[in-house]
C-alpha cells in the first residue's frame, strides 16, 4: 500500500516549479532601485551646470568658454558676430551641448526623466566596466544624432541648441524597450515622436525655443539603436 500523501506544513506555501526555459529578463520602467550609472551621470550633469551658473554671474570669460565649447551654434556666418569654431573641429558641442543648460528648471527637468527611466535603460547592460562603458556610449551615441538631426534641420538658419534632452530622449526610448520590448517602445516613443513633430509645423508660423528636432534624433538612435548597443555591450 502507498504511503498517504503528506499534508502541507500548516503556514507555508510549496515552492513554485521553476520553468522549463525562461522567457527574456525584463526590466521595470519604474524598478525600485537606481543605477548608480544613471545617479552619478546626473550629479555630473547639475554639477556642471552649477559651475556654468556661477560663472554668469561671476566670471563672464568662463561662461564664454562653456558655451563656445558646450553649445551647438548653426550657421554661424548668418551671425552679426560669427563665434569661433568649437574645439574639436567644431565637434565638441555634440556631446557636450548635454551638459550646459539654460536655468535651473531646465537642468532638474531633463535630470528628473533621466532618474525616472534611466535605471530600467541601463539595468538591462548588466553590470562591470563593459556595461557601463554600453550605457555612456549609447547616451553620447543619442545625443550626438539629437545634435545632428537639429545642425541639418538648421543647416541654413541661426540657432543655440543647448541641453540633456537630446540624449535622453534616446534614453526614453531605451526604457520602453527595456521594459516591454518593441511593443513597450512603441508605446513610450511614438506619442514623443508626435509630440515633437507638432511642436516642428508649429514652428514654421511662431519661434518656439525648443529643440525638437534634438528630441527627434535622439528618440530615432534610442528606438534603432539600444537593440544593438545591448547586443555588443550587454550581459551575456
Amino acid at each position: 500500500m502507498s504511503d498517504p500523501t503528506p499534508e502541507k506544513p500548516a503556514g507555508r506555501d510549496p515552492l513554485p516549479a521553476e520553468p522549463a526555459s525562461p522567457g527574456p529578463v525584463r526590466a521595470p520602467l519604474l524598478g525600485p532601485g537606481v543605477s548608480g550609472l544613471v545617479l552619478a551621470l546626473c550629479i555630473l550633469t547639475i554639477l556642471a551646470h552649477g559651475v556654468d551658473a556661477w560663472a554668469q554671474a561671476n566670471n563672464h570669460i568662463l561662461h564664454g568658454y562653456i558655451l563656445w565649447a558646450g553649445a551647438l551654434v548653426t550657421a554661424p556666418q548668418a551671425l552679426p558676430s560669427p563665434p569661433p569654431p568649437a574645439p574639436l573641429g567644431g565637434f565638441s558641442p555634440y556631446i557636450l551641448h548635454v551638459f550646459v543648460h539654460a536655468g535651473w528648471w531646465h537642468v532638474l527637468l531633463n535630470m528628473g526623466i533621466l532618474l525616472a527611466v534611466g535605471s530600467a535603460a541601463a539595468s538591462a547592460f548588466g553590470r562591470g566596466l563593459l556595461a557601463a562603458a554600453g550605457f555612456l556610449a549609447f547616451y553620447f551615441t543619442c545625443a550626438i544624432a539629437g545634435a545632428g538631426l537639429h545642425a541639418l534641420v538648421h543647416v541654413n538658419e541661426p540657432s543655440f541648441m543647448i541641453g540633456a534632452s537630446t540624449a535622453v530622449s534616446g534614453v526614453y526610448a531605451a526604457a520602453g524597450w527595456a521594459g516591454g520590448g518593441r511593443a513597450g517602445m512603441l508605446r513610450l516613443a511614438v506619442p514623443w515622436l508626435l509630440i515633437n513633430a507638432l511642436i516642428g509645423v508649429a514652428s514654421v508660423f511662431y519661434s518656439l525655443p525648443i529643440a525638437w528636432a534634438g528630441h527627434v534624433g535622439g528618440l530615432l538612435a534610442g528606438m534603432l539603436l539600444y537593440p544593438v548597443f545591448l547586443r555588443v555591450f550587454g550581459r551575456r
